[in-house]
């Protein structure tokens, strides 16, 4: 049987542009199906950090929309705080400039993509994947599911387990031009306000992203804290703080809503257990893996690791020097599953004691300098227990008895709200 390319991609975000990149680069016949006309929009506050453009294997700078020198942290709107650095400590960008760039890379390398396809469907046989899409079906060697949090390739292989969901909603909006230069280079984050539950101010360029997220059960108070973020904000409650930068000095983080473009939700999938991301000719990666940071609900870095891993597995095993697609699962879980569950550990810890944390981050220069480091991907989640020195052998203990508590107080939180 004749076969449409050696790997088929559904999906063209950054796992799957990434995916097609590295393997067109290597000579392999890619055809990317992607349910949408780039560029799109996208929801999502696509923060990229150091972490993520140490993976990416070329220049992404000319989509930048910013530069972020300045965090400001409240902990439910209260005891407001800030941190600045010389050197950016991340970049701000759209997605759909971000993943129309990527896209474009892996074309000019070698890989085909047709727009406006949905995969519907999934089956394997002895050597080939058939994937039907509203227009007929492809059929290739080998499948990367690069397609989302709502994937139809994990949900057709049976590669969707131990994924817990969360759900953020973000509105794009315009300002006045006075805050937006003020706080040009700056991000404010809100957490604690409800269990596992953030809010967040980027800006982009010429307008703001301001968006909630948190878990799925907890979804219908998600509007209600949009909506106390955005009186929070509009009513100048966040005060500058003594690191920021000298042009915002003396100011308060009031934002002016002039106009709200967009206000959307989208899903956001958290892995919680090692488990397989192949099953036979099939593999999975980024959102469709269920591979998002269940602390800050960051998945970029995340697609773009997962694409390149899928990728190395897959040419090694069309080149013959991998029995199966089993080293992709075992890369997976080896490095990116170990950091996302000490992630959700520490997620538990910070949802017991938020406040205590928050005050420990603002107080103590070695957690924001741990902080700093993990965001510029110079330290990574699993350090954080060596960092406790001779108590890190009370982690695991410490751990297991806030993920108790933390889910205590997320079901009370579910019941009563916040009142």
């Amino acid at each position: 049987m004749t076969t449409d390319a050696d790997v088929i991609i559904a999906g063209a975000g950054p796992a799957g542009s990434l995916a097609a990149y590295e393997l067109a680069l290597r000579g392999v016949s890619v055809l990317i199906l992607e349910k949408s006309h780039f560029p799109r929009y996208k929801v999502c506050g696509a923060g990229l950090t150091h972490k993520i453009l140490n993976e990416i294997p070329f220049d992404v700078s000319s989509v930048f929309e910013t530069q972020i020198h300045s965090f400001i942290f409240s902990c439910g709107f209260k005891e407001v705080f800030s941190r600045t650095t010389d050197e950016p400590m991340l970049y701000c960008t759209n997605r759909d400039k971000l993943d129309d760039f990527l896209l474009r890379k892996a074309i000019e390398a070698g890989a085909r993509v047709i727009h406006g396809e949905t995969v519907m469907n999934v089956t394997q046989e002895a050597q080939i994947v058939s994937v039907a899409t509203r227009a007929g079906t492809f059929r290739s060697k080998l499948l990367i599911g690069a397609d989302g949090a709502s994937s139809a390739v994990a949900r057709s292989a049976g590669l969707r387990e131990h994924i817990m969901p969360g759900l953020a909603w973000e509105a794009e909006v315009k300002v006045d031009p006075e805050t937006l230069k003020a706080f040009s280079h700056t991000v404010f984050l809100d957490w604690g306000s409800f269990p596992g539950g953030y809010g967040w101010v980027f800006p982009k360029g010429d307008h703001f992203s301001i968006g909630v997220g948190g878990p799925a059960s907890l979804s219908k108070y998600m509007m209600p804290y949009y909506q106390k973020l955005l009186d929070y904000l509009s009513s100048g409650g966040v005060d500058r703080g003594d690191d920021l930068k000298s042009e915002i000095r003396n100011s308060k983080f009031e934002i002016r809503i002039l106009n709200t473009m967009s206000l959307k939700s989208w899903p956001i999938p958290v892995r919680v257990k090692r488990s397989s991301f192949h099953k036979g000719r099939v593999l999975v990666a980024g959102d469709a893996a269920g591979l998002t940071d269940p602390l800050t609900g960051e998945g970029i870095y995340y697609a773009v690791r997962s694409g390149i891993l899928a990728a190395r597995s897959c040419y090694d095993y069309l080149q013959g020097s991998a029995p199966s697609l089993a080293s992709y699962s075992t890369a997976v879980n080896d490095e990116l599953m170990t950091e996302l569950l000490e992630a959700n550990r520490i997620k538990s810890l910070f949802n017991t004691v938020p406040l205590k944390i928050h005050r420990f981050v603002r107080d103590s220069n070695r957690a924001w300098g741990a902080f700093a480091k993990i965001l510029r991907g110079e330290r990574w989640y699993a350090d954080v227990p060596g960092g406790f020195g001779k108590w890190k052998v009370l982690w695991g203990a410490a751990c297991s008895l806030s993920k108790l508590i933390s889910d205590q107080k997320e079901k009370r939180f579910s019941k009563n709200g916040f009142n």
